[in-house]
């Protein structure tokens, strides 16, 4: 095959289009952040104050305290959060489905000065509690969810690459990493009190249904230009991996403080030692084989932006591409007869993952906050966390939480919340509930980078349903 300008051009215009697709394809299928509700309205300053079978996604510990009621029962409900740090509805109006090369590429240029100069993240997720098996009875809880996360990066060189943003004498790192699982995670909690201080744990169970993403430690590329004349050099290596069935283990860890005066104080440590070791059967995944995982491909393929030319089957094999390229000029690439091949080598190679395991390690995550119940009918909350990788929808970074409740009416509890750092950068929360007698409902929503529907990169919602068993004697602090 011939390549000549026209045929290049072509082809940037068509990864153009690709990586749109992509970026959104994420968004819309698709942590630091938690799940229930109460926690989401206030912005997630959760550590110190939850109770009951929401302490098992916060702080373990807090189930050694007796709260207002002895046993939660989860009824159903669902956390969906999905977030980017740059696509709106204001900005997919501007630039979504429109040529970017058009008027000599004006609004291409506009494109890329808009895109963050730490590259392109979206994440999505889906948690869904199950019902009755999520429940706390005094200080243990036993929980069951169904979790399904999918986090696309493309780092801002990459872009300016696949954009052809190009610039002599840089060194453009072409930094990719995808991950997207399918998993039922089973935890057993406890909390043990003594006195005023409280410790606590949570023993995780994760039974992997489905993955799929790049290997990190596998998967490194670059492109650069000559700083004399246009000619390129660059060379990749990448390891895409799939499997449709894997187990692995965690541990949290948590304590607690709470004194008279209704200062409590949180700490705990999420995810220590926990990794997913793929390519482990499971009983779930006998019979199934990757049916989880050709079911997120559809999803990829023909989700929300239809994506069926993607040239890449989900049955559970990895795929090694490797590209390579040394002096290319460009009169003679972009100008000259010669064969495309003659000057860009590559190669994938495709192989049956099954008979060997690989391993994904969830992000160590560092929680501590503290609330004060001001008044009968006003809890103030402050939260601090942090994680140590930026992967399943985690980001190696500290974020702050600012939470309100105020119960003036506590059938129908008012929450805000205000959150800086994480990937969502900077949300506002609010949300309630209506609370009958043993009959729970609760709701969040979160905006992300915007306060209005149209300018929001990403958005948060939360419902849950349960029902509670009153204790003999209430516990309070004042």
């Amino acid at each position: 095959m011939k390549m000549t300008f026209s045929n290049m051009w072509r082809e940037h215009r068509y990864l153009t289009k690709v990586a749109i697709v992509l970026a959104i394809i994420a968004t819309s299928l698709s942590g630091q952040n938690l799940s229930h509700p109460r926690a989401v309205a206030m912005g997630g300053a959760f550590t110190a104050i939850s109770e009951g079978v929401f302490s098992v996604s916060s702080n373990p510990a807090n189930l050694a305290f007796p709260s207002k009621y002895k046993s939660y029962f989860y009824l159903g409900g669902i956390d969906w959060q999905m977030t980017n740090n740059f696509y709106s509805l204001l900005t997919t109006s501007k630039y979504g489905g429109k040529d970017l090369t058009a008027e000599n590429g004006k609004l291409q240029r506009e494109f890329l000065a808009d895109l963050p100069d730490t590259g392109w993240r979206t994440n999505y997720s889906i948690h869904i509690p199950l019902p009755i098996i999520n429940f706390s009875v005094g200080n243990k809880a036993f929980t069951t969810n169904i979790l399904y996360i999918s986090d696309y990066y493309i780092s801002k060189p990459a872009l300016d690459v696949i954009f052809g943003n190009w610039e002599k004498g840089v060194k453009y790192e072409t930094d990719l990493r995808i991950d997207a699982m399918t998993a039922i995670e089973y935890a057993y909690s406890m909390g043990i009190p003594y006195e005023n201080l409280a410790v606590g744990f949570s023993l995780k169970y994760i039974q992997g249904l489905g993955y799929y993403g790049l290997d990190p430690q596998k998967s490194t590329g670059f492109i650069k230009v000559d700083t004399a004349s246009f000619v390129l050099t660059g060379e990749g290596d990448y390891l895409f991996r799939q499997s449709g069935a894997g187990k692995g283990i965690g541990l949290d860890l948590g304590v607690t403080y709470r004194d008279e005066s209704g200062l409590n104080i949180g700490f705990s440590v999420q995810n220590i030692a926990a990794v997913i070791k793929w390519n482990k059967p499971t009983l779930f995944s006998i019979g199934k084989e990757t049916s989880i995982l050709e079911f997120m491909g559809k999803h990829v393929k023909n989700g929300f932006i239809k994506n069926k030319n993607l040239d890449l089957p989900f049955e559970g094999e990895s795929f090694h591409y490797r590209f390579a390229f040394n002096n290319v000029a460009a009169t003679e690439l972009f100008e000259g007869d010669s064969a495309y091949s003659e000057f860009f080598y590559s190669s994938r190679d495709t192989t049956k993952d099954d008979s060997s395991t690989f391993t994904t390690k969830l992000p160590l995550v560092l929680r501590f906050g503290m609330a004060k119940q001001v008044s009968d009918d006003l809890l103030l909350a402050l939260d601090f966390s942090t994680s140590f990788s930026d992967r399943f929808n985690y980001h190696k970074g500290w974020r702050c939480s600012m939470g309100v409740e105020y119960t003036y009416l506590p059938k129908i509890p008012l929450r805000f919340g205000l959150a800086i750092g994480d990937i969502s950068g900077w949300e506002v929360n609010m949300g309630s509930g209506f609370h009958l007698g043993f009959a729970h409902l609760d709701w969040a929503i979160g905006f992300h980078r915007g306060i209005w529907l149209h300018t929001s990169k990403g958005i948060h919602f939360s419902l849950c349903s349960y029902f509670t068993t009153h204790n003999v004697e209430v516990y309070s602090i004042k």
